[in-house]
């Protein structure tokens, strides 16, 4: 029957998948644009200058990179992966507990379960909601998980990302020519910690048409740091230009590396010098578990001027980032458009503003 040869070619494409894992996760035989950075110098001026310079020409041509010695010991990120997947796996009803009883959404709640909708973030309020479930730790607010080793696990992740962020921040000061100590002053205390689960939808359900794991979608603040799941890593690919019809390329999987991608406001910051470039996750088999940090977030109450070697362009005004940074965060809900009573032109004139990162 037509269900029996469907079934046998979802299982020819899983095997093709899985037998083609070893050749993926490997750098070579993919896009040689996203570039691996070894973020450990030789302790000389010019060591850090060549390590600042390898990451400013990866973030000025696809706004991405691979980046290695960060410092962060493999044990705490896979406790924290292997903590995070034992939660995700309760029932719903214990997940919520650590909303505490009041479910606000994406950006408020720490959990949140397909709430999101990344390809809002690019103005396209047509796609599905993402096949996404997502924890969010901010140190500010605290986080009750009724989960002793997932707290612990949090914990224990960011008593080393401190140092990570602070060596992100020396050296894309050092590769912008800024006086040392520019982000480090205007850095956020309050860089959340995200967990997101894309659970195994098994063969049983089929995505809807145009949803994916993670819309196609550009990251809002500083430096997004992402942690990809080693068992199941494929999925994530970025756009090489700027026309819908470019190019998308794979992001390969390195042992024991983050991947960095730039930011909208850090793109606005640096003037475009450096590229926030669209990114997606694609549907494939497997649950998947990424650990997504950030660095380079700015304050509220920061004003953002143009800086680094093309400030003096101007191609954005300036803008106080609390203001930028609180609309991108409304983006990723679904109920954005209906919670600004918005349809017809109004919403082709907002997505326009959005795609040039004015809202």
């Amino acid at each position: 029957s037509m269900w029996v040869l469907l079934s046998q070619v979802r299982r020819t494409a899983l095997r093709h998948v899985a037998s083609n894992r070893s050749a993926w996760m490997s750098p070579r035989g993919v896009s040689s644009r996203i570039s691996v950075v070894d973020l450990a110098p030789d302790g000389s001026a010019e060591g850090n200058m060549k390590v600042a310079k390898a990451l400013s020409d990866a973030f000025a041509d696809t706004g991405f990179a691979i980046v290695t010695s960060t410092g962060v010991p493999t044990k705490v990120i896979t406790e924290l992966r292997s903590a995070s997947v034992e939660f995700f796996h309760l029932s719903v009803e214990e997940k919520q507990l650590t909303n505490e009883g009041v479910s606000k959404g994406y950006g408020h709640s720490p959990y949140c379960r397909m709430e999101e909708n990344g390809a809002q973030l690019l103005g396209d309020f047509t796609k599905p909601n993402d096949l996404v479930e997502s924890l969010t730790y901010r140190p500010q607010d605290g986080l009750k998980l009724h989960n002793p080793r997932l707290q612990a696990a949090v914990q224990d992740f960011m008593t080393y990302l401190p140092e990570f962020q602070k060596v992100l921040c020396n050296t894309c000061e050092l590769a912008l020519g800024l006086e040392a100590g520019f982000f480090a002053a205007r850095q956020t205390d309050n860089e959340s910690l995200r967990m997101a689960f894309y659970p195994d939808l098994g063969d049983s359900t089929s995505p809807l048409e145009g949803q994916m794991r993670y819309g196609a979608h550009v990251d809002s603040f500083g430096i997004t740091i992402l942690n990809l799941d080693p068992q199941h890593p494929e999925g994530l690919q970025v756009r090489l230009g700027d026309s819908d019809d470019s190019e998308w390329a794979d992001v390969p999987y390195v042992e024991g590396s983050f991947v960095l991608n730039v930011g909208a406001l850090l793109s606005r910051w640096t003037n475009g010098f450096w590229k926030a470039s669209v990114h997606r996750v694609l549907f494939m088999p497997g649950q998947r578990l990424s650990i997504v940090a950030g660095a380079l977030r700015p304050r509220d109450d920061v004003l953002i001027e143009a800086c680094g070697p093309s400030a003096d362009e101007k191609r954005f005004s300036p803008i106080v980032a609390g203001d930028f940074c609180k609309e991108r965060v409304e983006l990723h809900r679904p109920s954005y458009l209906q919670q600004k009573g918005m349809d017809g032109q109004h919403t082709e004139d907002l997505s326009d503003a959005i795609r040039n990162y004015q809202q």
